[in-house]
């Protein structure tokens, strides 16, 4: 567009306004007469010529015609009012001056049928026959082919008031509801991926810190041999029970396939025994326990004594092929001080005695020593209590505890004779 066609449109706009069209309405009273006039600048409150009705016109509107769409108008949105209300008071009605009148012929047939309370007893009959009836087999198809979906629910009958009388309700058939089931929730893809990665490097790092300890046990067993023992023999109980027990550990894992696996089993039992033995001799626990309350007594063997280990220096008095049926040795507690008494000729037995019960003792029960055989074992106390029917004490050991004492030197450290000190008695090895 060039400079010649702008500014004609700009005078064109400059123009005076053309003067509005004449604006009729159309409106019907509430009896319904249509009424027809021209509408004026403000609104106007008219009586009805034909039956005298109030009938409100709206004023000139001031917006031009609007230009019909070539399309279907879209749904307009909503305005909500505004919630300033304004009242202006009782509007007075006038008559009009020039309207047409026209009668409204209604030929529409009612939407639906309104049956009063006073004519329910006459039309019931004629009501029951015209009411569609349900099919019962169809609604029963349906629900068998979909139970996910609802059967269609029956119309229920319009109702109106009119004169203050209530209309007949028709209740619809109470269909059962339906319950939708709903799928199950199927595990997040990220949550499982990330669990079985977790689960992969948790299995690596087991596996390689196990294939790594693995290959060590040859030489924690080597060590438990070479620096175990010795340690062991010297005396000091509490690195010899680190390096054996630890040795003794591979060793088993190894399934024995190592060098002198035999020697470092045997000495890490003993190192076990050595490094918990009981600070004090029977004869003191025999002593301790006659002194106190039974009760008081069990308690505190509980607490301070039960699983400490005891060296025993013996010979075996009976057998299970004996006539005692079990076995026994020669050891007996007795108090301090009368001991010697007791072995010497002639000396007559204690009142307070403790024997040691070996029934359920599993070194004996394996190595089946024989009558008159010297043994030295070490053990750990279970028990330490009063045998009412025997009339003495009776200690008893942890049934898997026991353990012959091989290392003399062990024993030495512990002011024990040597080998080479202890005399032979009579009859003996």
């Amino acid at each position: 567009m060039g400079l010649f066609g702008r500014a004609k449109n700009l005078f064109k706009g400059m123009g005076t306004f053309p003067e509005p069209k004449v604006q009729y309405y159309n409106v019907v009273c509430p009896l319904g007469h249509r009424v027809r006039g021209q509408r004026t600048e403000g609104y106007q409150a008219l009586r009805c010529p034909a039956c005298g009705e109030g009938v409100f016109v709206l004023p000139l509107s001031p917006l031009p015609e609007p230009i019909a769409p070539a399309r279907s108008a879209m749904r307009r949105a909503r305005v909500e009012p505004s919630g300033v209300v304004v009242d202006e008071g009782p509007v007075e009605l006038h008559d009009p001056g020039e309207v047409t009148v026209e009668m409204e012929r209604d030929d529409r047939q009612a939407d639906a049928e309104i049956i009063w309370e006073d004519d329910q007893a006459d039309g019931a009959e004629d009501l029951a026959a015209k009411a569609p009836q349900p099919d019962v087999d169809k609604i029963a198809r349906d629900r068998r082919r979909s139970a996910a979906k609802r059967a269609p629910a029956q119309p229920e009958a319009a109702a109106a008031t009119r004169g203050g009388r209530k209309p007949d309700r028709r209740v619809a058939l109470d269909e059962p509801e339906i319950e939708e089931r709903r799928p199950r929730r199927r595990p997040s893809r990220p949550l499982v991926v990330f669990s079985v990665v977790a689960l992969l490097v948790v299995g690596t790092v087991a596996l390689r810190t196990w294939r790594s300890r693995r290959q060590q046990y040859p030489l924690v067993a080597e060590l438990g041999r070479v620096e175990g023992i010795p340690a062991l023999e010297r005396g000091d109980f509490d690195t010899a029970y680190q390096l054996l027990s630890a040795a003794k550990h591979a060793v088993d894992s190894l399934g024995g396939g190592v060098e002198g696996a035999d020697k470092i089993r045997q000495a890490a039992d003993e190192a076990g025994v050595f490094n918990s033995l009981l600070p004090e001799t029977l004869e003191d626990l025999l002593d301790q326990a006659a002194r106190t309350n039974p009760q008081a007594w069990a308690s505190r063997f509980e607490d301070q004594y039960q699983g400490r280990a005891v060296i025993l220096d013996t010979k075996i008095k009976a057998t299970p092929d004996s006539a005692e049926k079990r076995y026994e040795v020669e050891y007996l507690v007795m108090p301090l001080g009368e001991a010697a008494n007791f072995r010497g000729a002639g000396g007559a037995r204690p009142e307070r005695t403790a024997r040691i019960d070996l029934d359920d003792f599993e070194l004996f029960q394996l190595a089946e020593p024989k009558v008159g055989d010297h043994v030295v074992f070490g053990a750990r106390l279970a028990q330490f209590q009063f045998d009412a029917a025997g009339g003495s004490w009776v200690v008893r050991f942890q049934p898997k505890s026991g353990v012959f004492i091989q290392h003399n030197k062990a024993l030495e450290t512990l002011g024990w004779p040597s080998a080479a000190d202890v005399v032979a008695e009579p009859g003996g090895p």
